[in-house]
């Protein structure tokens, strides 16, 4: 077998799916003194599990990346992060790719209540 791993269909399937090698899907949630995480092989199951944890607290941060298991089997050495997300007001907002530290941002901006919207 070569190191080209490619997707291939399982039997009844239409799409591709990936096949294991040793890649896994972390996820995890920062809120504060509280927060969440897990390991899986599926990226929607890691996908939904952190937006469930992260709608569990009022604010907060989430993401989704890809992990392998260190080569000395203690830890892990992070990949690609495929999603990452930000809770506040009751509001979560999702982004595609590596906005962990993004909230900083959006921390350190002028309160916008009380600005009047025009469509």
């Amino acid at each position: 077998m070569s190191d080209d791993r490619r997707c291939v269909p399982k039997e009844g399937i239409s799409g591709p799916t990936p096949q294991y090698d040793g890649l896994l899907v972390v996820w995890e949630v920062d809120a504060g003194e509280h927060g969440a995480g897990g390991v899986t092989s599926d990226e929607v199951v890691a996908e939904k599990t952190r937006l469930d944890a992260l709608e569990a607290f009022p604010s907060g941060r989430g993401r989704v990346r890809y992990a392998r298991l260190s080569f000395v089997h203690v830890g892990y050495v992070y990949g690609t992060t495929l999603v990452s997300a930000h809770r506040g007001g009751g509001v979560t907002v999702t982004m595609a790719g590596d906005a962990w530290e993004y909230r900083a941002v959006i921390d350190s901006r002028p309160s916008l209540e009380g600005v009047q919207w025009t469509t």
